[in-house]
């Protein structure tokens, strides 16, 4: 299966932290999807409403059979020299958050060629409110007009020890045909609010 993860491919560090954050997730945040967790069998986009800093981390446990690279805010994989190294260990990969670059579209294009997934999250910053949506970059739609890969919708609730984590997964969906020449800033703006709104529907299931 495409992108299944192989647990021998990779380094002993990262199969250790692997390993550990399965035994964390499951001993500590307890986490519980609300409703239908999708079948995922092929190169994918996760969504994902953040609210913390284990948001991610509960994904890659969810899928653990699955190689997801979350994308991390150049700025946070950087900080440090720990950073530098825990990060790549992770399978993360760095967005720069204040300018324009296509390197993190780059290596996100090459994992899900090779049937992997990509955990994104348009907010661009944590939602420290716990409430609602922040407005969303449009970088999820770019990322799925060039890949043709589906979009899968997250939505994470704020979680507080001692209770459990709770999470909705939406069904995969493909975006809109790609759109005329010329439209391109429309069609991401209009495939952005779809997407925005697929996440948003899942509120309900979690809260």
């Amino acid at each position: 299966m495409a992108g299944t993860v192989k647990e021998a491919r990779l380094n002993f560090p990262a199969r250790l932290l692997r390993g550990f954050s399965y035994l964390l997730v499951h001993a500590v945040q307890r986490p519980k999807v609300c409703g239908p967790k999708p079948v995922v069998d092929g190169p994918a986009i996760f969504v994902c409403r953040h609210v913390g800093m284990m948001d991610p981390v509960i994904l890659m446990v969810e899928y653990y059979r699955r190689m997801l690279h979350p994308l991390v805010a150049k700025d946070y994989f950087e900080a440090n020299g720990f950073t530098k190294k825990f990060y790549p260990i992770a399978q993360c990969f760095s967005i720069d958050r204040h300018k324009v670059s296509t390197s993190w579209l780059d290596v996100s294009l090459a994992a899900l060629e090779k049937g992997e997934g990509i955990i994104i999250f348009p907010e661009g910053r944590r939602n420290k409110t716990g409430t609602g949506l922040l407005p969303f970059h449009n970088g999820a739609a770019l990322l799925a007009l060039k890949s043709g890969a589906p979009i899968i919708p997250v939505w994470n609730a704020v979680w507080k020890f001692p209770r459990r984590y709770r999470l909705a997964i939406g069904e995969p969906f493909h975006l809109d045909p790609q759109p005329p020449e010329g439209q391109l800033s429309e069609w991401l703006t209009l495939q952005t609010e779809r997407i925005q709104a697929a996440v948003a529907a899942l509120e309900p299931q979690v809260e």
